[in-house]
C-alpha cells in the first residue's frame, strides 16, 4: 500500500526505506514526535528524516505531520474536528422561536445586549451586527453598570442576555430589576433552557452545549450555537427590513 500518496519507491534509498517503514508502522505516535525523535527511533540522522520528507512531496515537517493527523487511519479526522454544530444542538422549534423574537426585536426602540466573560464578547459582536442593520443597540459587559437609570425614561426596550449556564449571579441580579418592567422585555440566549435567566425572560432561545470549565473560572464552553442563533436573528430582521422597504417604495 502506498502511504502519503507516494508511489515512486525506486527513488528511495535504503535509509529512506528505513524511515518509511518506521513511520508507516508508528503513524499515530509520529504525529506527536519531533524530527529528532523519529531519527533516534529509526536509527538515522535528523537530516535524513528531513530529506525523506521532502523527497515524498512535503514542503515541511509540519505539513508532513498534518497529513498524518488528518489521514483516514488516525482517529482525529477532519470530519470530527469540524463538527461544531448540528440540528441536534437546538430544540425542534428553534426556527419558529427565532422568527417570533426577530419580529419583536425589529419593532423595539432600544436593544441592550448583555453578557460577561466570553458571553460578553458575543454580546459585543451581536450588538455591532444589530447596529449594522440600523437598530439602536448598546452592549453592556459590566454587571455593575447602572442599567436601570439608563432605561428609566425609555420604553419599548429589549435586554438580550447571553449566558451559557443561565445561572451567573451578577447577570441574574442585573436582570431582576426588569422582570416586572412593562417597558422592558428580556430575551435569553442560553445553553440551559430551565436556568434562572431563562425562566426570568419573556423569550428564551436555548441550545444544547455542554458547559466546559477548567480551574472553575476558565470557560471553554463553545459559543458557536449562540452565534448561530444571533446570526439567524440578524438575517431574519434584515429580510423583514427589506420587505418593509419594498412595500414603502411601492406606495
Amino acid at each position: 500500500m502506498a502511504y502519503f500518496g507516494f508511489k515512486d519507491f525506486s527513488s528511495l534509498s535504503s535509509v529512506d526505506m528505513t524511515i518509511y517503514r518506521y513511520v508507516t508502522r508508528h503513524r499515530e505516535q509520529v504525529i506527536y514526535m519531533r524530527v529528532r525523535d523519529i531519527a533516534q527511533n529509526a536509527h538515522v540522522s535528523n537530516s535524513s528524516v528531513m530529506r525523506f520528507i521532502h523527497k515524498i512531496g512535503f514542503s515541511s515537517f509540519m505539513a508532513f505531520k498534518a497529513y498524518l493527523k488528518t489521514s483516514n487511519n488516525v482517529k482525529d479526522t477532519p470530519s470530527k474536528t469540524f463538527s461544531f454544530i448540528t440540528k441536534g444542538n437546538f430544540p425542534d422549534d428553534i426556527e419558529e422561536q427565532m422568527s417570533v423574537v426577530a419580529d419583536f426585536l425589529y419593532e423595539s426602540d432600544n436593544i441592550i445586549t448583555l453578557g460577561m466573560g466570553c458571553s460578553g464578547y458575543i454580546a459585543g459582536y451581536v450588538s455591532r451586527k444589530f447596529a449594522s442593520i440600523g437598530l439602536n443597540t448598546t452592549v453592556i459587559t459590566d454587571p455593575t453598570y447602572p442599567l436601570e437609570p439608563k432605561l428609566k425614561n425609555t420604553s419599548n426596550n429589549v435586554i438580550m442576555c447571553f449566558s451559557v449556564s443561565g445561572e451567573t449571579n451578577e447577570l441574574v441580579e442585573e436582570l431582576n430589576g426588569f422582570v416586572s418592567d412593562p417597558d422592558t422585555k428580556i430575551v435569553a440566549i442560553t445553553g440551559n433552557s430551565i436556568s434562572t435567566i431563562a425562566r426570568m425572560s419573556d423569550y428564551s432561545l436555548s441550545y444544547k452545549e455542554p458547559e466546559k470549565r477548567i480551574n472553575k473560572f476558565y470557560d471553554l464552553s463553545s459559543q458557536i450555537p449562540a452565534i448561530y442563533i444571533a446570526e439567524g436573528l440578524v438575517s431574519l430582521m434584515q429580510k423583514e427590513d427589506k420587505t418593509e422597504q419594498d412595500v414603502l417604495n411601492k406606495n
